[in-house]
């Protein structure tokens, strides 16, 4: 009953979380290519910088660009703002109920640092939290610093935390807390940068004052970094599924690739620019990096590991596997197998050795290596495994 339920409450927060990103990020989206097809009108209308004309659904559409000005404002104005809201609040509810409970064991890999229950939390926190409040310094508008220097130390920030968090956390858990760093950020930017300065302008429009023009400027600026975070919290929100990316032993530099690819290829599809339509060229070699750091080396087996039978291997299973893939388990937190998994006899094994065989070779499972697991249990677990599917 406790694990139905379980599995329950993870699946509706997961999907709303994904059914509100595909809201924000799908009116992110639209928006960005909506500021780059404006063309000038073609009959000067006051207040009117840019028009696009759309068809869809059988009707056809006139977008203009307008500039607010006192006694033109509108009866209803739509706000994208809830889209972002929901997208945050169902991915750290999400984030809370699988990295925060169950004693943080997504967060902790004592290999890299035996951090308590409450450390974890506490380090993921001071993360997000000063995450937010470093970007939000650099980039404040009444802080004067050049665009360019500006945007060399956000990149390196945002490098120092992808290459720092792996040196902390588990590699999973390093991914997810990269990716709520960079979604919170885009959630504050709505909230705290964007739609006060909007905000203002229609207070200011309403008071009959011509609204101050720049606030909308500044406003857009942290509206496009929001562009830019897009591709790698996609990426990132899909990573928990590709443990061979978050456990390999450069999986920081694989996720500093992505970062730079997806912001390439952001680029590539908003600009105007014949020239930038070759930052696709860089993207594909990023592209095709991942593949080659990833490839999985040739591996020389032993003559030691070669022609294991399953009573070679048993005495692995049972030490490293069973308090969390029984009938009966024996794991403080995992109490039941988990995905109904059970590896007690020669016939479970070979039932779920397709299954079994990523996660061993990846380094997934044991999780955290709890159970400490030596590299030669495991290469020959690994062995085995491979050789039963010469056996069918």
């Amino acid at each position: 009953m406790l694990e139905s339920l379980d599995l329950w409450v993870e699946y509706l927060i997961r999907f709303s979380h994904v059914v509100a990103g595909i809201s924000w990020i799908g009116s992110s989206f639209y928006f960005i290519w909506l500021d780059s097809s404006f063309e000038p009108p073609k009959k000067s209308r006051e207040n009117v910088d840019g028009e696009v004309f759309m068809v869809h659904g059988g009707f056809y559409y006139q977008v203009d660009k307008k500039k607010i000005a006192p006694g033109q404002l509108p009866e209803k104005l739509h706000w994208f703002k809830w889209e972002a809201t929901l997208t945050f609040i169902t991915g750290f509810m999400l984030f809370i109920y699988l990295y925060f409970l169950n004693s943080a064991s997504l967060l902790i890999d004592p290999s890299v640092m035996n951090l308590s229950h409450f450390q974890a939390i506490l380090f993921s926190l001071i993360f997000i939290i000063g995450s937010w409040f470093f970007y939000d310094v650099l980039f404040h508008p009444n802080i004067k610093i050049p665009n360019f220097l500006r945007n060399t130390i956000g990149l390196l920030a945002a490098f120092a935390l992808i290459y720092y968090t792996p040196t902390v956390f588990s590699g999973r858990g390093a991914y997810m807390i990269v990716g709520v760093v960079f979604g919170s950020c885009m959630l504050l930017n709505v909230w705290v940068r964007i739609l006060p300065g909007q905000a203002k302008m229609l207070a200011q429009a309403e008071a009959g004052q011509t609204p101050d023009y720049s606030l909308g400027q500044k406003s857009k600026s942290r509206s496009v970094h929001n562009t830019y975070f897009i591709f790698p919290v996609l990426f990132i929100m899909l990573s928990n599924h590709y443990p061979a990316v978050y456990n390999h032993e450069l999986a920081w530099l694989l996720l500093a690739i992505l970062t730079l690819v997806g912001a390439m290829l952001r680029q590539v599809m908003i600009t105007k620019k014949s020239i930038e339509k070759w930052l696709l060229v860089p993207a594909m070699i990023g592209l095709m990096s991942l593949v080659a750091l990833t490839s999985k080396k040739d591996m020389t087996v032993s003559e030691a590991n070669k022609g294991l039978s399953y009573s070679d291997i048993q005495p692995i299973i049972e030490k490293r596997c069973l308090s969390c893939h029984a009938t009966q388990n024996t794991d403080d937190i995992f109490t039941v197998a988990q995905k109904g998994i059970i590896l007690e006899t020669e016939e479970l094994v070979r039932l779920h050795k397709d299954k079994m065989l990523p996660q061993v070779e990846n380094k997934v499972m044991p999780l955290a290596n709890k159970t400490q697991m030596t590299d030669e249990e495991r290469a020959q677990l690994i062995q085995f495994l491979k050789e039963l599917d010469t056996d069918q």
